[in-house]
């Protein structure tokens, strides 16, 4: 049973942990709306008022099944088909790899398979043609971080492409879609893509955090139809409560069938799968993972400093919705008040010991090296003796065996990662796959070490300073012989930078690639220098 007094105080507790200003939390159970409530406010500043369940909240990448309702009601009627390749759609479309747009569908779009990198830009275009223009401007020049359909790799401008191609073929706006296939048949009556248009409801406001914890309002307020399908859907918990019950229902709300049943699983049915002991993976555009038993669908979102959570047990017909108005210490509490809930509401059995294995160290100087993602993330695998080990935001975990092709490290807040390898032959490994958090999984490639290079720290000068993106700005500056690196976005926390090159340096979030006044991390997010 809920305990709704505990329940409320550890919401409370949470938000005063991550230093939360507001938070919303609309519960579904047997597909029915039993909680909702606001806590908090919708801003430090002289204005804030509380918040409540209609309060409308950024929701980030929680847009992407947003999106994938909306194309599959298309492909439901008939007008769009999720295996057919995208270039019969948009023959005058070519991507940076030659020949690739014929093997990219929308299923490999809306499963995050198609190659494409993450990229995401906050601010930019407002008019409706921006969503076109940056299909050919910016999607048509990423360069692919893989061969089309070889590896699953998150990707904001795969999700866009799909959203510009729905437009295309219906005739209408991206944003015309949405009200019609979405939010008007499922009552999301505050959800909106327009800023002009939450504006007149109550708002939360974006928080940043500086490195000492204090808070400030965000006054720039993200707006981009370049990738409104992928990340910019402004809603309430209320709304989003509507949502799940629809997928809840087998496509049904109310008395409407807004999406045909076995549309609606094969969204929830994981196409692409992560390391894992049970059957994790990624459907179209919904995660899945296992928890005591039960499989709980959904998808996280994160955009300026937005969070929210949304996330389902289909057999169970229950669904929790949060959103809160600062993420850079919410994750973790945000788990823990989703396990809270699902643990009195669901009659769940204790978790099963994680099983051990005997390992094939014969392998593990092959899987030994540096790590990097195409588009972010780092990790080192190291082997001292009998001990392998992760070596993941600075913080070795030791490698347990739990199925030959499948290790697990252990985290210290008593949950794991799961860690798979990708190995031709006798060869070293060529990647690793990391489940970070449940349901979300990165792949890193092996990155080539010149052993014979020498660092001099006193050629990094140069490197110092602050650099802007559309995003975030990189802050660069030299301690010593040691490079830090620090970002609002990572909660301004600094991380240390270990270089493997002139001009290329490893920390915790990706691999860093300096050039004249600018630096990139991985492929597709670059930074241009502002101040030395």
């Amino acid at each position: 049973m809920l305990n709704l007094i505990e329940l409320e105080a550890l919401v409370a507790a949470a938000m005063e942990s991550a230093k939360v200003p507001g938070v919303a939390l609309a519960i579904v159970h047997e597909r029915q709306l039993i909680y909702a409530r606001g806590f908090g406010v919708t801003s430090i500043e002289e204005g804030g008022i509380p918040v409540t369940p209609g309060t409308i909240f950024r929701i980030g990448s929680t847009t992407k099944p947003l999106t994938s309702t909306a194309i599959m009601s298309m492909v439901a009627a008939g007008q769009l088909e999720l295996d057919t390749p995208i270039d019969e759609v948009l023959p005058d479309l070519q991507l940076s790899v030659p020949g690739a747009i014929s093997q990219v569908t929308l299923r490999k779009l809306l499963t995050h398979t198609a190659a494409l990198p993450t990229a995401a830009e906050h601010y930019g275009s407002r008019e409706a043609a921006g969503l076109r223009e940056s299909v050919y401007k910016d999607i048509a020049t990423y360069p692919l971080i893989a061969p089309v359909g070889k590896m699953w790799s998150y990707s904001n401008p795969g999700i866009n492409l799909a959203g510009y191609i729905a437009e295309l073929v219906s005739g209408k706006t991206y944003t015309q879609l949405m009200q019609e296939l979405v939010f008007d048949p499922l009552e999301m009556k505050r959800t909106t893509f327009d800023p002009t248009i939450a504006m007149t409801y109550p708002l939360a406001q974006s928080h940043n955090m500086d490195a000492q914890g204090n808070l400030s309002v965000d006054h720039h307020y993200a707006d981009n139809t370049m990738h409104y399908p992928s990340g910019f859907a402004m809603s309430t918990v209320l709304d989003l409560a509507n949502f799940a019950i629809m997928h809840l229902s087998g496509g049904k709300f109310g008395d409407r069938q807004v999406l045909a049943p076995e549309r609606v699983a094969e969204m929830h049915a994981p196409h692409a799968k992560f390391p894992s002991l049970t059957d994790d993976g990624y459907g179209l555009t919904l995660s899945s993972h296992n928890y005591r038993g039960v499989r709980v669908v959904g998808h996280g979102g994160r955009i300026s400093s937005f969070a929210s959570g949304f996330d389902f047990v289909p057999e169970t017909g229950t669904a929790v919705i949060m959103l809160a108005n600062n993420a850079a210490l919410w994750g973790k509490q945000e788990e823990k008040i989703l396990y809270y809930i699902l643990d009195a509401l669901l009659d769940l059995p204790e978790p099963e010991p994680v099983p051990v294995i005997e390992p094939d160290r014969t392998r593990w100087d092959h899987y030994v090296g540096t790590y990097v993602g195409a588009n972010s993330g780092a990790a080192d695998i190291t082997r001292d003796g009998d001990t392998l080990s992760l070596v993941w935001q600075g913080q070795p975990l030791p490698l347990h065996a739990a199925r030959p092709d499948l290790y697990l490290a252990q985290v210290p807040d008593g949950t794991h990662m799961a860690v798979s390898f990708t190995q031709s032959g006798d060869a070293p490994a060529e990647a690793v796959s990391v489940v970070v958090v449940p349901g979300h999984s990165v792949t890193l490639d092996r990155l080539p070490i010149d052993p014979t290079f020498q660092p001099d720290p006193t050629q990094w000068t140069d490197f110092v300073g602050t650099y802007d993106s559309p995003l975030t700005k990189l802050i660069i500056r030299m301690e010593g012989d040691q490079m830090l690196v620090s970002s609002p976005l990572f909660g301004g926390v600094e991380m240390p930078a270990r270089p493997v090159d002139a001009n290329r340096f490893v920390f915790p979030v990706g691999l860093l690639t300096f050039t004249p006044g600018a630096v990139s991390i991985g492929v597709a997010v670059r930074f241009t220098k502002v101040t030395s």
